[in-house]
């Protein structure tokens, strides 16, 4: 794979997303600066992936890439709300055509949080235990970047999913994910990658950890206001 091919989605996909924010300042709506810093920070991370040096350990600087194009550049794609942005900026035609999609029979399947789990799980032991023609390692890549931003879009992100799982079910589906990646990384340390297998356990813990945060943040965000109005009627009948 030709890593430098990355620099492209490094640009475009935050240049889309700012040229999108524009729009609607121009009209006087508001955005969320924290999708806007997600949106950078995973063009900046893709950037990272195409410009990792070749030094040292080849398997350790091929592992860096992957943790970072694959999972953590996905994670905050996600989080910055790509599909929400664009069902308030793209015009009438375009927008239906979009929303027929994300209620298609297709859309919803994917998306439920079942499969987007297995989606999500099933791309490192592939990439790392299986016997994966090199041939199939840029499709296979390409996969487990969809699966993981599918995976956090579900769990995690703000655009629009129809039957999102609550914060304890996308809890357990994240752990599941866990799982299967850090039993694939200690495998992939038997079977005698050392360092580049302790990175992807180590790295893959972080980015599950803070996809953790993202679906309790949103946990928060959803139930802080009500239990605010909550304590405030009590004080007042206190008062």
């Amino acid at each position: 794979m030709t890593w430098t091919a990355l620099l492209v989605p490094a640009v475009v996909l935050p240049a889309v997303h700012l040229s999108a924010e524009h729009v609607l300042h121009r009209r006087g709506d508001a955005w969320p600066l924290t999708r806007s810093t997600a949106a950078l920070a995973a063009g900046a991370l893709l950037a990272v992936a195409a410009l990792w040096p070749e030094t040292g350990d080849p398997r350790v600087a091929e592992t860096v890439r992957h943790l970072v194009a694959t999972m953590a550049a996905p994670v905050l794609l996600a989080l910055s709300g790509p599909v929400a942005l664009a069902l308030r900026v793209l015009p009438s035609r375009p927008r239906r055509l979009l929303v027929r999609v994300l209620h298609g029979r297709w859309a919803r399947t994917v998306t439920w949080w079942p499969v987007a789990t297995v989606l999500a799980a099933s791309g490192a032991p592939l990439f790392y235990l299986a016997p994966v023609p090199h041939a199939l390692h840029g499709p296979l890549m390409v996969h487990m970047s969809l699966a993981s931003w599918l995976f956090a879009t579900v769990v995690a992100g703000p655009d629009p999913v129809r039957g999102r799982p609550g914060t304890v079910t996308s809890t357990l589906a994240l752990l599941v994910v866990a799982a299967v990646h850090g039993v694939t990384a200690k495998l992939w340390f038997a079977a005698g990658a050392g360092p580049a297998a302790e990175l992807l356990f180590v790295g893959g813990d972080a980015v599950e950890v803070g996809t953790a945060v993202a679906v309790w943040s949103r946990w928060y965000r959803r139930t802080a206001p009500r239990a605010a109005r909550g304590a405030a009627g009590c004080a007042t009948l206190a008062g």
